[in-house]
């Protein structure tokens, strides 16, 4: 290694034990892990309200509520062993019905895993 690489690599070390080099790091890691979660929850809402609307033209009605859980496990049969019941907080979906089955909403709690904020994901159909 030359002297030249050998004091830029000490420089940048001394760098980062004096900078917030660490804390900006951490940072970013969450916020892409974070951005991660609300895209895969995302990506699962959409699969259920998919397989919802296809349920609903198939039998004229939404699944009702208190058989949700089963709904999503008789249409839902895999094998990937993550429980699509809940968001990618591990916060069970809300789901709710509308007059006559003919709507329904489904929502995530969000990072702050408390329904009714502003990070909640929601999605309603058909």
């Amino acid at each position: 290694m030359s002297n030249l690489t050998a004091a830029v690599l000490t420089l940048a070390g001394v760098l980062l034990l004096f900078t917030d080099a660490p804390e900006r790091v951490r940072r970013l890691y969450d916020g892409t892990v974070l951005t991660g979660q609300q895209l895969a929850t995302a990506g699962d809402l959409r699969s259920l309200s998919t397989m919802l609307d296809h349920h609903l033209l198939r039998t004229g009605r939404c699944p009702r509520p208190e058989r949700f859980e089963q709904w999503l496990a008789a249409t839902f049969k895999s094998g990937s062993g993550r429980d699509l019941a809940l968001d990618h907080w591990g916060t069970p979906f809300s789901y709710r019905a509308g007059a006559e089955l003919k709507s329904y909403e489904l929502i995530s709690a969000g990072p702050d895993l408390q329904f009714g904020t502003g990070d909640d994901l929601l999605v309603d159909g058909p």
